[in-house]
């Protein structure tokens, strides 16, 4: 019907609708193309299409923006986490929703080699690494 057709996102949701197309995609060592993506580059792909350019490293995305606090993070904020070998920001990610009782995010992950897909922060593995959100888009 018409109102399907004509639904109109505001760039953060068109941002998470264009991020969702790559789920499944697998995950590829300093990858940046549909062929397989690393996290940063999946966040760098997503966001270019947008005209936001970003560094291909998740430890400098971290140095980009506005800090969040989490509770604040909206749809389309980046957010970052250690890295499993290393106290520095290692893994990065794209706020999906968060908008009831946990926060959803989606990356490209290696992590039980997934590819990209979305995941929950809640889920200890990323509590527990989790560093903080930050908002390029504002």
């Amino acid at each position: 019907d018409k109102d399907s057709l004509c639904v109109s996102y505001n760039l953060r949701d068109s941002i998470v609708v264009y991020a969702e197309n790559f789920v499944g995609t697998p995950y590829k060592w300093g990858g940046e193309s549909t062929d397989g993506f690393d996290c940063s580059g999946f966040v760098l792909y997503v966001f270019k299409k947008f005209g936001i350019k970003l560094p291909h490293s998740s430890a400098a995305m971290g140095n980009l923006g506005v800090n969040k606090e989490k509770e604040c993070a909206e749809t389309g904020d980046i957010i970052l986490f250690k890295g499993t070998q290393s106290s520095g920001i290692g893994h990065v990610g794209i706020v999906f929703d968060n908008g009831g009782e946990d926060l959803f995010f989606i990356h490209s992950s290696s992590y039980r080699g997934g590819g990209v897909k979305i995941s929950k922060l809640s889920d200890g593995y990323y509590t527990q690494r989790f560093v903080k959100v930050v908002d390029v888009i504002s």
